[in-house]
């Protein structure tokens, strides 16, 4: 590969081709690449292209940083992302490395993939994309922790029938069942939140969950999510909005109205 050639500008997503890695990693139009596995990335758009590929060529995955809106988040890539670019300006490459310098810098073997799924009310759950060896050993815990309380319902049900009607077929059933949600607990994870109305939206590299929360809320200040340790978010001013629309209405109302008393002219 020839040497890469530094520029004095970053890549700004201009428009994201259907089904391409960056509309997999849910980017969006006017999301900034910052950085590549902690390297400021100024070396334009073959460049990135081209060092991306290589990444796929050798089955290697590496760390993506992008600015969104005035917040940094990181990727996991392993592919080109299928993208048309713009630059940036000048002053805003130099305003961002600013920023970017300053932040809190981790490598990629520190931090974890989450998804983020969400409903249309911004009740958003967070996942972390790797197994756990609790859904393999003990079924009922990994559901509890997953907040999954109707589906702990019905399995207890079900193992409480299976043990009335014989012994046997309880541990038979247990044990499928634990390798069922073992081999396909990230599916079952989408699944069931999926049932609860809820999309895919962001995939984010984060040292643990709560960092990950931390991040969305940043993106989409008015995110809810269950037993989170953070803050209740933003509420828009609903009600408070009605109430300024209602006076406005009745005094157009009474604008229109015409007392008997008074004169009209025609």
């Amino acid at each position: 590969m020839s040497e890469k050639q530094e520029g004095n500008f970053l890549l700004k997503i201009n428009k994201i081709n259907s089904g391409s890695h960056a509309a997999n990693n849910f980017l969006k139009p006017d999301d900034i690449i910052v950085a590549l596995d902690n390297q400021i990335y100024t070396f334009g758009e073959k460049q990135l292209t081209a060092d991306l590929k290589e990444l796929k060529k050798s089955s290697q995955k590496s760390m993506l940083t992008v600015l969104r809106d005035d917040t940094f988040f990181n990727l996991l890539v392993e592919n080109s992302l299928g993208c048309k670019f713009v630059t940036t300006t000048a002053e805003e490459t130099s305003k961002i490395k600013s920023v970017y310098l300053s932040e809190e810098i981790h490598d990629l073997n520190e931090l974890k993939e989450f998804i983020g799924m969400r409903d249309v009310y911004r009740n958003y759950e967070v996942i972390e994309n790797a197994n756990s060896l609790s859904a393999g050993i003990f079924p009922p815990f990994w559901l509890a922790y997953s907040q999954k309380w109707w589906i702990l319902l019905l399995f207890t049900a079900i193992m409480a029938v299976s043990i009335s009607v014989n012994i046997y077929i309880f541990f038979l059933g247990w044990l499928l069942t634990s390798i069922y949600c073992y081999k396909a607990q990230l599916n079952l994870l989408y699944s069931f939140s999926m049932l609860e109305g809820k999309v895919f939206c962001i995939k984010i590299l984060s040292k643990s969950i709560d960092e990950a929360q931390k991040t969305i809320r940043k993106l989409d200040p008015k995110s809810k999510f269950k037993f989170s340790k953070l803050p209740k978010p933003l509420v828009e001013e609903v009600e408070k909005d009605k109430k300024e629309d209602n006076v406005n209405k009745n005094n157009s109302n009474k604008e229109n109205i015409v007392d008997e008393n008074q004169t009209v002219i025609v």
